[in-house]
């Protein structure tokens, strides 16, 4: 027996009325979270589909609806907030372009718009396996994916220039008379298609020293990427198995958290940033500034890396008042900038 309205409206207590507009995410329709995830909750436990399917009939309607998939579940979002900063901006740009979004839900059987009226394109933001991409692609097959490029030939993609950042990094420091610089972040990470691969950063990273004549593995430190109080006990220990002579003047670290957890080591260590050791970040999220002192930034753009995915996942969406503007899928590099704050400073054997 098909799951109607009605359905819904039986086992929920609510209208037909108002379950139609929450499902179909009309932006005048005022209720509470509590509300909203009750009815999308027993839509989805039902199997309401509004339609024949996953995809469903779309109700005609003007405005182009947007699904967000992500990669990291609201808790890893908050120890990693770079995912989390990246959504938002899509989420922002959708507000100012007048597009619906919604957030897709990932259960065992795969993704779920859990909205009747389906979606004309998703982003997906973060690395996913094979298996979630097919999965995507059953909800629809205009799909961009943000920071990842799993498959030039068939979906469109807005990744960061990773080599730009590590050159530009390293020029500065070795601008300010830096030679001696460590690098902290993990060895392995997932690519695009979550098999386990040297990670970017530190692959460029190596390659620059060894093109200068410079690279010291003892000065490569692994840490995990979103545990700052690990990266602050493991930079603790290292330092103390270096001497003055060998220790390093900067370091490049992954993100702000490492970042972070250095400062935190140096200063139990009574050492200061800049002036015993300079740190370049990569993220450069509002937390670069406020922590103290401010941290010298490999800057994303994440804002327009976002309204960049927006933007091609539009080209090609195809509504009943939208005909697709092109028809191949485009990879876009965007270029990282480099943000001087505090945390670095000319090195102090050059000024002695």
């Amino acid at each position: 027996m098909a799951v109607t309205l009605k359905t819904l409206a039986e086992h929920t207590g609510f209208s037909i009325a108002t379950i139609s507009r929450v499902l179909n995410n009309d932006p005048t329709m005022t209720v509470s979270e509590e509300t909203r995830r009750m009815i999308f909750d027993t839509a989805h436990k039902l199997g309401y589909t509004g339609g024949s399917g996953r995809r469903s009939q779309r109700i005609v309607t003007d405005t182009m609806v947007i699904g967000i998939a992500e990669m990291l579940s609201p808790a890893e979002q908050m120890t990693d907030p770079y995912f989390l900063y990246l959504k938002n901006f899509v989420e922002q740009t959708c507000f100012e372009q007048k597009l619906q979004n919604v957030t897709l839900r990932e259960d065992a059987d795969g993704y779920h718009a859990l909205s009747p009226s389906g979606v004309d394109g998703i982003i997906a933001i973060g690395y996913f396996s094979d298996q979630q991409i097919a999965s995507l692609q059953y909800l629809s097959s205009n799909i961009t994916f943000l920071d990842s490029s799993p498959n030039e030939l068939l979906y469109d993609s807005v990744v960061l220039n990773f080599e730009l950042g590590i050159h530009q990094a390293l020029d500065y420091l070795r601008s300010l008379g830096h030679a001696r610089i460590g690098f902290l972040g993990p060895k392995r990470l997932g690519d695009e298609h979550r098999r386990i691969v040297l990670e970017p950063r530190r692959r460029y990273f190596e390659h620059y020293m060894r093109e200068a004549g410079l690279y010291r593995s003892e000065l490569v430190v692994e840490v995990p990427m979103r545990d700052q109080l690990a990266v602050e006990e493991e930079f603790f220990m290292r330092m103390r198995t270096w001497n003055p002579q060998t220790m390093p003047t900067a370091v490049v670290a992954v993100n702000e958290e490492c970042a972070i957890g250095v400062i935190h080591a140096l200063r139990r260590l009574q050492q200061q940033v800049p002036e015993d050791m300079s740190i370049v970040s990569f993220n450069d999220t509002v937390m670069s500034s406020v922590v103290e002192p401010a941290l010298t930034s490999i800057s994303p753009h994440l804002d327009y890396m976002a309204a960049t995915a927006v933007r091609l996942v539009q080209q090609r969406a195809s509504t009943p008042a939208h005909q697709p503007e092109r028809r191949f899928p485009q990879k876009v590099v965007i270029p990282p900038t480099l943000t001087v704050r505090r945390s670095t400073a000319e090195c102090r054997e050059i000024m002695e």
